[in-house]
């Protein structure tokens, strides 16, 4: 606020210098007039004295002889002065004996001389001659001249100080405007502060001890516009951080009363900063009643100073959604370790909780369809056959493949045959609530009954055929008709586990295939089909005591160039040694690896023979073959494949180039995705990849413009019958003329005779595989004749 001239400590200085000058200046003319009077007084005496010895003189011998006419005469001459009012001459007696202007008939007036004042000085003296008094005289003298004198003086003196207090003001005013500008600029520069305006600084003149203020002034007003400036930029970076947070932060007094709240509440919640701030108890009014009492309770926990664990609660928010935070409380002290109240966190985990469901579903559900999947299939087999074992009620299983589906998957495409899946995955889905229904894989779905007698199921069974027969399906136009052959097993004491249940629905379903296709089929454990059916798979525990003893085998078969400038290579094998020592063949196993999700464990297992062989090799200084192992469309799904192949070249210290890989053509399209995802990771990481069974697919043309492999495996339903069939060899043709275009090697697989031999080599196929140019051996072996024949 600026002060007013009046009120300022210039008009101050200015009004007290003037009021002491102007007091001395009264005082001093005051003493000058007096000293004045004193003297004038003192002259006007003289004078007196003067004139009344003139006038003794003078009269002293006329009024000893009483010559009165001479006094007269004489009164008469000096009457005439300026200053003389009167003259009068008495005798002894009183008696007026001469005068002059004054009237004889008037006494004459008291004379009291210069102390009586008034504007005559009435003077009486006698007169005396040769010491004898004759009378007296008396006259009046004018007093004016005293007066004038004074106040002559007394307005010069004025004069004189009015002048002399008017220089001394503007003498002053300059003055003081001179000592008072940089308190002036001060008292400016520090409402300016007071206003927020840190950046005035006060202009300095000179070195004295205003200045030195001045200098003390910058300098605070630097160090705060300093600090000031430190706190925007904190204060900056806390908006910063606590503002545009992503999380929803509160800072509560330490009486629970709420201080603050960021901006990302009402991305929460719905409701702005100022509308929080207004809610009492906040913010339990924006809690799930059902969460209320666990929030308040950790509001508390935290208000005294117990952080305790988050804890995750539901929000309600303005649009009525409810959604999930995240709650942490921690207590805020300052410097000094005083209470400053409590800080909550909330984090909105909404969309956490949905992927948790979602993954959750996921686990459970197949991602195409939203059937339940074989693991939500198995985990209820599990519990039904435990309420079995328990209480006895009957349990039964259907096994349903689709018949024809392949064929809408070749001549449709992948896309086609999904959409085909969704719509009858929907249909049994709404018609068939009489069992737990899952989708397990491709085109094969499993059903879980219980309650019901083998008669009432076998009347489900014939009415899901029915429905599915009935399902027309049209893509591009076309339209297909598609079939169902399903398996039944029911529990019992031949199908007493879950995996010897999947084993019997799943052969009878294929007894059902074989036996004429859209039926239905009773596993009858007695029957002789599915006694010799259920000898040729081994059990789920069979397998898993091979692995867990190391009973599998690697064998390999050689990959012979059949015309120059390629180079061989090898085929891995696996079988498996039984308890009595003898071979396995893989036909026996791997469908029930696959149908038990063992095969990633046993891709794995050979993935890792063959790297610790390889590197056996190089230690031995002997350069084998390149080799290929046959990946599983389990193993090609399983999420760490590619970390664990890295692993494996890493920890046995070989070359990716030693290795190739190899997945069938049908496993490629069903799992396309992912197929070429590893394709893209074996061509980055050096190993060579072929597609099996090349041209089993209708649609084997059109998908192989997106696989980047190096070479295809001619299916061996072609190859083997090359030599005696037209069409075959048509097909050979089209498929190496297909290669060659695209650089890429080709194998015909099953080479089962010369003649075999001599036709796919005039037909340019690049390899040949089968019984005729190598009868499978350990890989153990491979190099062994070699060396010893070397």
């Amino acid at each position: 606020m600026r002060c007013s001239f009046l009120r300022s400590l210039r008009f101050r200085l200015l009004f007290v210098s003037m009021l002491v000058e102007a007091v001395m200046l009264s005082v001093l003319v005051a003493n000058s007039v007096r000293v004045i009077d004193q003297r004038l007084t003192q002259q006007a005496e003289v004078r007196i004295q003067i004139i009344e010895q003139a006038y003794r003189t003078a009269l002293a011998v006329p009024l000893a002889t009483r010559d009165y006419p001479a006094i007269q005469e004489f009164l008469n001459s000096w009457s005439s002065a300026a200053d003389i009012h009167y003259l009068a001459v008495t005798d002894n007696q009183g008696r007026l004996r001469a005068a002059a202007n004054w009237d004889p008939a008037q006494p004459l007036p008291e004379a009291g001389g210069l102390a009586a004042g008034g504007d005559i000085i009435h003077v009486r003296f006698p007169i005396t001659y040769l010491g004898v008094a004759y009378g007296h005289a008396q006259f009046g003298l004018s007093s004016r001249f005293l007066s004038d004198a004074r106040n002559t003086l007394f307005e010069q003196g004025v004069m004189i100080s009015l002048a002399a207090l008017g220089m001394t003001f503007l003498l002053l005013l300059a003055t003081c405007y001179w000592l008072t500008r940089d308190f002036t600029a001060l008292a400016r520069a520090s409402e300016c502060i007071g206003r927020g305006d840190f950046g005035v600084r006060v202009a300095l003149h000179g070195n004295d001890e205003v200045a030195a203020i001045g200098h003390s002034f910058n300098a605070m007003a630097e160090g705060v516009q300093q600090h000031i400036r430190e706190l925007a930029e904190s204060e900056q970076r806390f908006r910063a951080i606590a503002d545009y947070t992503y999380g929803w932060e509160n800072w509560f007094a330490p009486d629970g009363s709420l201080q603050w709240v960021n901006p990302a509440v009402e991305r929460v919640t719905g409701y702005s900063v100022d509308e929080c701030m207004a809610m009492a108890d906040f913010p339990l009014p924006l809690v799930h009643e059902a969460d209320c009492e666990r929030v308040q309770r950790h509001l508390k926990l935290a208000q005294e100073g117990q952080s305790g664990q988050d804890i995750e609660f539901r929000i309600l928010a303005r649009d009525g959604q409810v959604r999930w935070g995240l709650m942490a409380g921690q207590r805020i002290r300052a410097e000094a370790g005083r209470n400053l109240g409590y800080r909550i966190s909330i984090r909105d985990i909404t969309l956490r909780h949905q992927a948790v469901e979602e993954l959750v579903f996921a686990a459970d559900h197949d991602a195409l369809t939203g059937l339940n999947n074989r693991r939500a299939f198995e985990k209820q087999l599990s519990r039904e056959l435990a309420a079995h074992h328990r209480d006895g009620r009957s349990l039964i299983i259907f096994y349903i493949d689709l018949d024809q589906f392949k064929i809408i998957n070749d001549t449709c495409g992948h896309a086609a045959g999904d959409v085909l899946l969704q719509s009858l995955a929907r249909m049994m889905d709404a018609r068939f609530d009489c069992g737990f229904l899952a989708r397990l894989g491709g085109d094969e779905f499993g059903m879980v009954l219980s309650g019901l007698d083998l008669a009432e199921a076998e009347r489900r069974a014939q009415q899901i055929i029915d429905d599915i027969c009935a399902q027309p399906f049209v893509w591009d136009g076309r339209s297909f008709h598609i079939g169902a052959s399903i398996g039944i097993a029911v529990a019992g004491p031949e199908t007493n586990s879950e995996s010897e249940l999947l084993i019997a629905a799943d052969t009878a379903c294929y007894a059902a295939k074989e036996r004429g296709r859209n039926r239905f089929q009773v596993f009858l454990p007695n029957d002789r089909y599915f006694r010799e059916r259920k000898a040729e798979f081994l059990s789920l525990s069979e397998i898993s005591e091979a692995l867990t003893k190391n009973r599998l085998l690697l064998y390999v078969q050689r990959i012979v160039p059949l015309h120059d400038g390629v180079e061989p290579y090898a085929e891995v094998l696996v079988r498996m040694r039984g308890e009595d020592g003898g071979i396995i063949q893989p036909g026996r196993f791997i469908p029930a690896a696959e149908r038990f999700g063992m095969m990633p464990l046993i891709d794995r297992w050979v993935i890792n023979a063959v790297c610790s062989q390889i590197a056996a090799w190089q230690a031995d200084g002997v350069d084998g073959p390149r080799l290929h192992v046959n990946l599983s469309g389990l193993t090609l799904a399983d999420p760490g494949l590619k970390e664990y192949i890295e692993f494996m070249f890493r920890e046995h210290g070989i070359a990716p180039q030693r290795i190739g890989f190899e997945i069938t053509e049908s496993c490629a399209i069903a799992q396309l995705d992912l197929a070429l995802d590893f394709i893209d990771f074996c061509r980055e990481l050096g190993c060579e990849l072929a597609l099996d069974d090349f041209g089993s697919g209708l649609s084997s043309f059109g998908y192989l413009k997106r696989f980047k492999v190096h070479s295809l495996k001619i299916d061996g339903m072609f190859v083997r019958n090359a030599d005696q069939d037209a069409d075959d060899r048509a097909v050979i043709e089209s498929i190496v003329r297909l290669a060659q275009h695209k650089r890429l090697h080709t194998v015909a697989e099953f080479v089962s005779s010369q003649a075999v031999l001599d036709t796919v080599r005039d037909l340019g196929v690049d390899y040949g595989q089968g019984f005729h140019l190598h009868q499978p051996e350990p890989l153990a072996d491979l190099l062994h004749k070699e060396l010893a024949t070397g």
